[in-house]
């Protein structure tokens, strides 16, 4: 997808304040080195851009702020179908912020949020995608702190349960029943 260069402004002010009005923006973008944008020509840009795919305006949230704790899960799969087992379990979980095929000893990443690393040592254990099927060979990797990129769009708050696509029901779970976790859509 070609982008060009008021588009690029577009972008660059948004990155900086998702939240700048249509009146500023008006300022910032524009067409030749004198000639700034309308806000109404600055709208349907937006709204392109968005239908593209290529701008999505969120909430974005700090973890190192909220002092949630991350890790990453390295995982080599046996092939390719059993890889999109597991993209597809995992795609829509709300603890999961990051899932990518990756090349070289381990060709999937999936990383995970928690309140803190008795949680994630639990997602490990009870919900991670480490048991399953067509894994190979795993390794989990916890992160002290992000530093880069500093907000992240996340979904913490949703109170929607995800148990139905990965298969790990809390019900049946030994750290939700002993309250060590309030399952996956409970942050």
């Amino acid at each position: 997808m070609k982008i060009d260069n008021i588009d690029k402004q577009i972008l660059k002010a948004l990155f900086n304040k998702g939240r700048e009005s249509l009146t500023n923006l008006e300022k910032k973008v524009f067409k030749s080195d004198q000639e700034t944008m309308s806000h109404t020509g600055i709208a349907k840009r937006i709204s392109k851009l968005e239908e593209m795919g290529i701008l999505k305006v969120q909430a974005n949230t700090n973890i190192n702020t909220m002092q949630y704790k991350a890790l990453f899960f390295l995982m080599e799969m046996e092939n390719y179908e059993e890889m999109r087992k597991i993209i597809n379990a995992y795609s829509e979980c709300p603890r999961v912020f990051l899932l990518a095929q990756v090349t070289g000893q381990y060709n999937l990443i999936l990383g995970v949020l928690g309140q803190n690393i008795e949680v994630l040592q639990n997602y490990i254990n009870h919900c991670g995608p480490t048991n399953k099927k067509g894994i190979l060979h795993s390794a989990a990797i916890f992160v002290s702190d992000f530093i880069l990129p500093k907000f992240m769009p996340l979904n913490l708050f949703s109170n929607e349960s995800m148990e139905d696509k990965c298969g790990n029901i809390c019900k049946n779970c030994e750290a939700y029943l002993e309250g060590k976790c309030e399952g996956c859509g409970n942050f």
